[in-house]
């Protein structure tokens, strides 16, 4: 049989031989599990108790853990920021920020008249599409110019995607702070 050692994928094509005793080879192809094998754990270097670890697993808990913490601090930065700037609260942060309303009307109380046009939702309705990108065309292009292209892009806020938000608003908020702040 050829295979490769420490192959790490699921699935592979083996090729059987039947040759080495001088008859004709023959080949084909199979799927065929291939299981790596058991990581070695070693006992903590430190005088911390860790968790044991199976194939990273813990590490990986810690990880995510790391990351939900993250994205909370994230998110609570951006409605205190909304909160200080506009008095006003938001409860979902990604809902609330891909219509590009809430976006403009920060650099609005940033800046006055960044953004001439806010294209506003008419009552209960949510903002149409075109409008909304209207909207986060004209954020991402005052950005784009303020931060030097150091900004979240418009597929970013779109998607939800938070960090490149967060990280954005923050430059934001350092580069025109509130009258009060400053």
């Amino acid at each position: 049989i050829n295979a490769e050692y420490g192959e790490t994928t699921l699935e592979r094509r083996n090729h059987l031989q039947v040759g080495l005793s001088g008859k004709r080879a023959v080949s084909f192809s199979e799927k065929k599990e291939v299981i790596p094998p058991a990581p070695q754990t070693s006992p903590p270097q430190s005088d911390e108790e860790e968790s044991p670890t199976v194939g990273g697993f813990a590490f990986t808990m810690q990880r995510e853990d790391a990351k939900e913490a993250q994205i909370l601090i994230q998110q609570e930065f951006i409605k205190t920021m909304v909160a200080r700037y506009l008095n006003i609260s938001i409860k979902d942060t990604d809902e609330s920020l891909k219509d590009g309303v809430i976006l403009c009307q920060l650099l609005n109380e940033m800046r006055k008249n960044a953004v001439r046009i806010i294209n506003m939702p008419q009552g209960e309705e949510k903002l149409s599409t075109i409008k909304a990108t209207k909207n986060l065309t004209a954020f991402q292009k005052f950005t784009s110019m303020y931060l030097k292209g150091d900004c979240c892009t418009l597929a970013e806020i779109q998607q939800g995607e938070l960090t490149p938000i967060y990280e954005t608003l923050k430059k934001l908020s350092e580069r025109f702070p509130l009258q009060s702040d400053a």
